[in-house]
């Protein structure tokens, strides 16, 4: 009698475990569903999120992630043009590079290395500025102004047509040392100078292509003159260091873009 009431009680017991089975399966089955669902959820608001940006705003995300490790405080990251006037006790380590013509010692190493490039692709090229102290910037634009009154421009055109060209005392790149105004000599021989055809030249093509290697770029880049405040010019080179250099080449900006970019990137103290 006893036999008979175990046997429906371990069939019981097992009938009720196989039951659970199912349960147990169906909740990891439910809970890998849910998780996939969140992880599907998040990657589609991420999606959006980014599809809900302009190309110029995914542009900038993308330059934010890419910066280099500097400071808008490095040395060779000074800031000089008609806003921001340069300090004048500011301390320069110059150095002659020829014919009288001052640079920053510390670029001097990559200067003359990227001429002796030039000269071994078979360019001659003409050093024609470098460093320039405010006193003399002061004259240069006196100069220019009366030159332009003499051939008949009021003052205030003068002044303007000046400024399109020549940044105000206190506003050169050339005040750094670390700004050259380069030319092929052939092309000065020509009687032919500073002005933006020069670009028409073989050698100021190889100056642009060349120059990011040496830590230069182009100071004054065409499509830039609202950022720069000075018009295009294809014969002013300035040294930023080869990260800096490469990458405001990669991105095609002018030096003030790329100061604001790290400004928003939080790259602004002393390294």
């Amino acid at each position: 009698m006893k036999l008979r009431i175990m046997i429906p009680t371990v069939a019981l017991l097992f009938l009720v475990g196989c039951q659970n089975e199912p349960t147990t399966s169906q909740n990891e089955t439910n809970s890998s569903t849910n998780s996939e669902v969140s992880s599907s959820t998040v990657e589609e608001s991420q999606a959006s999120s980014e599809s809900s940006l302009s190309p110029e705003e995914v542009k900038e995300q993308e330059m934010l992630a890419e910066l280099p490790d500097v400071s808008t405080k490095d040395w060779n990251l000074i800031l000089v043009n008609n806003w921001n006037p340069i300090d004048e006790t500011l301390e320069i380590p110059l150095e002659e590079v020829a014919d009288q013509k001052e640079i920053d010692a510390r670029i001097m190493e990559p200067y003359e290395s990227w001429m002796n490039a030039a000269s071994q692709s078979g360019y001659n090229i003409f050093l024609a500025s470098s460093y320039r102290s405010v006193d003399r910037q002061r004259a240069n634009y006196n100069n220019s102004i009366q030159q332009y009154i003499n051939e008949g421009y009021s003052e205030e055109e003068a002044t303007k047509m000046t400024e399109d060209y020549i940044a105000i005392p206190g506003g050169s790149e050339h005040h750094t040392g670390l700004a050259v105004d380069m030319i092929d000599s052939e092309w000065l021989n020509s009687g032919k100078g500073l002005v933006p055809e020069y670009d028409t030249q073989e050698s100021q093509h190889w100056l642009v292509d060349t120059a990011a290697d040496y830590g230069f770029i182009l100071r004054f880049p065409k499509n830039k003159e609202e950022a720069t405040g000075i018009q295009y010019e294809s014969w002013h080179f300035r040294y930023v260091g080869v990260e800096n250099a490469q990458f405001i080449k990669k991105y095609d900006l002018a030096l003030e873009e790329y100061i604001e970019l790290l400004e928003k990137a939080g790259k602004t103290e002393d390294q």
